[in-house]
């Protein structure tokens, strides 16, 4: 903040220009009056801001004479080292460089390795505490202490979802040496790994690193059988389909009536049904459906209804 407390006793030899200190009396003031009348002197321990002027008086203790005459204050910034407390070495990103550079020219480093670069390169098995001196040309010198620790990208191994049920669900299964944190569809991130009340469709699940190594991301699907349709051209809820089978392949969908005529078989890429047979509609009613599910190499057979509303 270019205010410092000085001493301003440090600068009486350089005054006194090899005079003996003990035959002479100095004193500091604000002001050159102040220094003429000899009033308002400062105490030597004294705090100063850059570019200030000191004026000081200079007396001979026998005679009685004096001098006056002035020097300016620099306050010299502390180099800044914008290093954090803790710093993450990722071992999918090595080495881990670490840089203490102020871009400052004249600056020099001595960090506790030893080493005298602005930058030092850090590996797994030299993990823990370090410390770096940065001084200035003028003398100024600053000491950051931090903490190497380890940590990674994390490995998603496993997604596993609750289908067909009311609410469904995502759990997210990894592993790795850091510390990691969730979100769904880049939103809000949370500490855990379970994600309640999952709307139907595709997903991505995204793990970070919360030390900043990388994130990894995941697609998962959450499907589910709409509770009804409304074939009336409205633009909503017009066709039924299990939601999220389109990224399903080898998913068909059996939709009977109650008494269990087929009326339509569904790929898992087809539109839907319309609620026609043979281009008739069909009356309002509960309509039965059996989705033979091939989902993540597995295969499973649903079965249940649906109200068709007119």
């Amino acid at each position: 903040d270019a205010i410092l407390e000085f001493d301003l006793s440090e600068n009486q030899a350089a005054l006194l220009a090899g005079q003996n200190p003990n035959n002479f009396t100095v004193s500091y003031y604000n002001t050159e009056t102040d220094a003429q009348a000899d009033t308002n002197a400062l105490n030597t321990n004294y705090t100063a801001f850059d570019g200030e002027t000191i004026f000081v008086r200079i007396e001979n203790n026998t005679t009685g004479c004096f001098s006056t005459g002035s020097f300016g204050i620099i306050v010299h910034d502390l180099p800044i080292v914008d290093l954090q407390d803790t710093i993450a070495l990722c071992l999918d990103d090595l080495p881990l460089t670490i840089n203490a550079s102020t871009n400052q020219a004249g600056d020099t480093y001595l960090w506790s390795t030893g080493e005298t670069s602005a930058a030092i390169d850090v590996y797994p098995n030299a993990l823990g505490d370090y410390w770096v001196t940065v001084t200035t040309p003028y003398g100024c010198e600053a000491t950051k202490n931090f903490t190497v620790i380890e940590s990674e990208i994390a490995t998603i191994n496993f997604t596993t979802t609750v289908d067909f049920a009311d609410p469904n669900s995502i759990t997210v299964d990894i592993s790795g040496s850091g510390d990691y944190e969730f979100s769904l569809d880049h939103g809000p991130w949370q500490t855990s790994n379970v994600f309640d009340t999952v709307t139907l469709g595709l997903h991505t699940v995204t793990v970070r690193d919360v030390n900043g190594c990388s994130d990894v991301s995941q697609e998962v699907v959450v499907i589910d059988t709409p509770k009804f349709m409304t074939p009336n051209n409205d633009g909503y809820f017009d066709t039924w389909h299990i939601v999220g089978v389109e990224s399903l392949p080898g998913t068909v969908v059996y939709i009977y009536d109650r008494y269990g005529k087929l009326l339509k078989t569904l790929a898992y890429n087809s539109p839907g049904w319309d609620g026609t047979y043979n281009g008739a509609n069909m009356p309002s009613d509960d309509y039965w459906f059996l989705a033979e599910v091939q989902k993540d190499g597995i295969a499973f057979n649903v079965k249940g209804h649906f109200a068709l509303k007119r």
